[in-house]
């Protein structure tokens, strides 16, 4: 009997085991991925070996048209073989002979190695795969030899930054939805800017990208959610007195301002505070604010740092001063302009030191902390605009952005001013 036991035990044990190896689904037959620009499901099939259908299955979604979204995590089935390295190509010039040659590899392999019967039909920028070096294949715009995006995945109100290495003297252009950015070329270096705005919808927004003469090319960028505060702010006296086409006057006139994107950074080392001695950040940017008891409609576009009157504010990073004067709204006002479309503005000041025109470096006094214009106490407003939109200035600060976009440019971060 206990001999009937124990084999009846051994063989439960063997059907479990054997139910557990033939399960669709677990945690030892996937692994995590996150996904990065030209990580298309066919780019994922070359460097896991799998078909695409078998990743497509894994991360079922309504429309199979639609490509991972960079910033998610995808699950890819476990095929037991190592990753392959490689790269692939999208070409409208003289077809896979002249790939070959370009790559030195051998035509009829690399027609075999892509299920092809000979090496001289046209692809019309069909993806070709070709093994070999170290990196994993990426599917990216005809023309681009790498992309990278600023933050994966996105947020809300940050600034939105792409830099890619391209054949020399591509240019292109990039929106995300209806969102467009700025896009520069210097050589063979593409970056693009735009910013999302602290209302900025989360979700999986597609980033659009054409390079001039080539297909189009998209990819889902994920965007999650940001944590906001909420102010309510009484006005009273002569702030709240608020002259509505005046606010919209000036409003229409600085927006004016900030539409030109200089084609080159003025800007050489990383940004830093305006401020050296402040008592404390107020106001964060992205705050929903309700005045006098009204709705949360509006968001704080910068960040305030409370400070005594007579403070100096310096400048965060060199460019040229486009306006230095009191404003209705936001006082004692100086705004810079750092070139590629980015602009920071300082308000509420006592005393405005810089003049329009000028150029200045980092660190240069421009002016005096104060509670000029629409305010309620002395404290400095810095906003950052990226393509027109404000962006979080301590997230721009706390990813160094100003140097990764330096780098994308082709040009080296000099170390910060003391």
């Amino acid at each position: 009997m206990r001999g009937f036991l124990l084999a009846v035990g051994l063989l439960l044990v063997g059907l479990v085991l054997a139910v557990l190896s033939l399960r669709p689904t677990g945690a030892q037959g996937f692994r995590q991925h996150l996904v990065q620009p030209g990580d298309t499901w066919i780019a994922l099939a070359w460097r896991f070996g799998l078909p695409p259908a078998e990743l497509q299955g894994a991360n079922p979604f309504p429309n199979r048209q639609r490509q991972p979204a960079v910033g998610a995590t995808i699950q890819v089935p476990d095929s037991g073989r190592p990753e392959r390295p490689g790269v692939l190509v999208r070409s409208g010039d003289g077809g896979l002979l002249q790939t070959a040659v370009a790559y030195g590899a051998n035509p009829w392999q690399l027609a075999r190695e892509n299920g092809l019967s000979q090496p001289f039909q046209p692809l019309f920028y069909r993806p070709l795969f070709i093994p070999g070096g170290q990196a994993p294949p990426r599917d990216l715009p005809a023309g681009f030899s790498s992309l990278e995006l600023s933050r994966v995945p996105a947020r809300p109100g940050q600034a939105l930054a792409l830099r890619a290495v391209v054949e020399p003297g591509l240019a292109a252009t990039a929106q995300l939805n209806l969102l467009p950015f700025n896009t520069f070329t210097n050589g063979q270096y593409l970056v693009g800017l735009g910013g999302s705005g602290a209302f900025y919808v989360p979700g999986d927004h597609e980033l659009l990208m054409q390079p001039a003469g080539r297909p189009a090319w998209s990819q889902p960028w994920r965007m999650v959610a940001g944590e906001w505060t909420y102010q309510q702010i009484t006005l009273t006296g002569e702030a709240a007195a608020i002259d509505a086409a005046s606010i919209a006057e000036e409003r229409e006139r600085l927006f004016a301002l900030w539409s030109p994107a200089t084609p080159a950074p003025q800007w050489s080392a990383p940004f830093q505070l305006p401020i050296n001695d402040y008592l404390e950040i107020s106001s964060q940017y992205g705050a929903r604010r309700s005045y006098n008891g009204g709705p949360y409609r509006s968001y704080h576009e910068g960040l305030d740092f409370s400070a005594y009157g007579g403070t100096p504010v310096y400048a965060p990073a060199a460019g040229t001063v486009v306006l230095a004067e009191r404003l209705y709204v936001r006082g004692g006002a100086v705004i810079i302009d750092h070139g590629l479309g980015i602009y920071s503005g300082f308000y509420h000041m006592s005393e405005v030191v810089a003049q329009v025109g000028q150029g200045v470096t980092p660190g240069q006094l421009i002016g005096h902390v104060g509670t000029t214009g629409l305010s309620t106490g002395n404290h400095l407003h810095w906003d950052l605009l990226v393509s027109g939109i404000w962006i979080d200035a301590q997230a721009w600060l706390d990813q160094d952005l100003a140097c990764w976009i330096l780098a994308g440019w082709g040009q080296p971060c000099e170390p910060p001013t003391s």
